[in-house]
């Protein structure tokens, strides 16, 4: 991804707002368990330096496109997660008995926003802040470590499964966490009751009640956001399209276009018409800025979280830097050089439609002898059939 390596003023305030729920939810549980003062203060100082690290970590991911489902996971979504995955935990250690508490269903909570390295950091961490404030044993740690190792493994079988593996998969939740927690019960006891199995088999049982509440988080953090992201950078209200609605409306009828006719274009040759309607109506946003326009656009673009896709297509603008490397990225550049070309004559020129036709054609055929499309993937029959479309369009209507 190009130019990415920004601050944004979102990402700092939801990075904030997670370091406050670390403070509350290690707070708490100092509090709940009657830790002294100098013991609180540890406590505070590991979690600074655990949450530093994993904010670097974070950042590091992102730049690298490493989080699952790169373009629609936003920070927004990683804060509630954190939220959830400590509500979890605190509540996990107070009420359930020692050796089962149903930590196997922590990494598959957070596996919905991180990958297993950030995944395994924060479940990891929080079980063994929970055991230094609640004092456990060395067998408590193990297996509830254990279940967090075993629960970032079964994530992955209960992600995308449905109908009958699925059911195997909440079969395997229920008898991992059930098995875990009466081996170590009997290492640190040695012994067994009837009580303890009834015990074990609950823990199982709401392990895998909570594993099914959770799947739906999988569906609405990725697959609902595929095809709503974007449309919701193109919502009238939204404040950049009232920037530059506001900046000129000239503009605005011009990105307006260009969206349009990027969404009908991308539809054609399926590609994704929601990510070329987006680029197109904000692929000259550097303007409200002035030059460098492509800095500019970028900039704006990361401070209000775009996704990497979108950001690419403004980064390849006008194929000044780089050449549009996406279909979607050629489709926005060839409509918007086409509307712009036609837009550069009055309407009496362009009430020909022999005009119009002729102005598109040597606009695109242009483009494509000097090569800017050779690295979009665009097929000829593709790059024909866009070509059509413009040509058959009132572009100034």
């Amino acid at each position: 991804m190009k130019h990415t390596n920004r601050f944004s003023s979102i990402r700092i305030g939801y990075s904030i707002g997670m370091a406050l729920i670390f403070l509350v939810a290690n707070t708490l549980l100092c509090l709940l368990n009657e830790v002294l003062v100098d013991k609180f203060i540890c406590v505070l100082a590991i979690n600074a330096c655990f949450f530093c690290l994993f904010i670097l970590l974070l950042i590091r991911k992102r730049l690298e496109g490493a989080l699952p489902e790169y373009n629609f996971i936003t920070y927004g979504k990683i804060t509630f997660i954190v939220m959830m995955a400590w509500g979890f935990t605190i509540l996990s250690a107070m009420i359930a008995p020692d050796f089962f508490a149903p930590f196997i269903v922590l990494p598959i909570l957070t596996s919905t926003v991180f990958d297993d390295s950030l995944s395994n950091a924060l479940d990891l961490y929080m079980v063994i802040i929970t055991a230094i404030c609640l004092e456990y044993n060395i067998y408590l740690v193990i297996c509830y470590v254990l279940m967090i190792a075993f629960g970032n493994i079964l994530s992955h079988f209960i992600e995308k499964k449905e109908g009958v593996e699925r059911l195997y998969s909440l079969i395997l939740i229920f008898a991992t966490s059930t098995l875990i927690s009466i081996i170590f019960y009997y290492f640190n006891y040695l012994e067994l009751s009837l009580t303890i199995l009834f015990y074990a088999l609950v823990e199982g049982f709401i392990a895998s009640l909570l594993s099914v509440i959770v799947i739906p988080l999988f569906t609405k953090y990725v697959e609902e956001s595929q095809t709503n992201i974007y449309e919701e950078f193109l919502i009238p209200d939204y404040k950049l399209v009232q920037e530059i609605r506001n900046f000129s409306f000239i503009e605005y009828e011009h990105a307006s276009r260009v969206s349009v006719f990027s969404r009908k274009c991308a539809e054609a040759i399926n590609a994704n018409s929601s990510l070329a309607a987006c680029g197109g109506f904000y692929y000259r946003l550097g303007k409200i800025e002035g030059e460098p326009m492509i800095d500019n656009a970028l900039k704006i673009a990361n401070d209000n979280c775009f996704p990497s896709d979108v950001t690419q297509i403004l980064a390849e603008y006008g194929g000044i830097i780089y050449l549009p490397s996406t279909k979607e990225s050629a489709i926005v550049h060839m409509v918007d050089s086409v509307v712009t070309k036609v837009e550069l004559f009055d309407k009496d020129a362009m009430a020909s439609a022999w005009n119009q036709n002729m102005v598109i054609y040597q606009t695109i055929n242009e483009l494509s002898q000097k090569g800017i499309y050779d690295n979009s993937g665009l097929t000829m029959n593709q790059f024909l059939t866009i070509r059509e479309i413009l040509a058959n369009e009132d572009i100034l209507a």
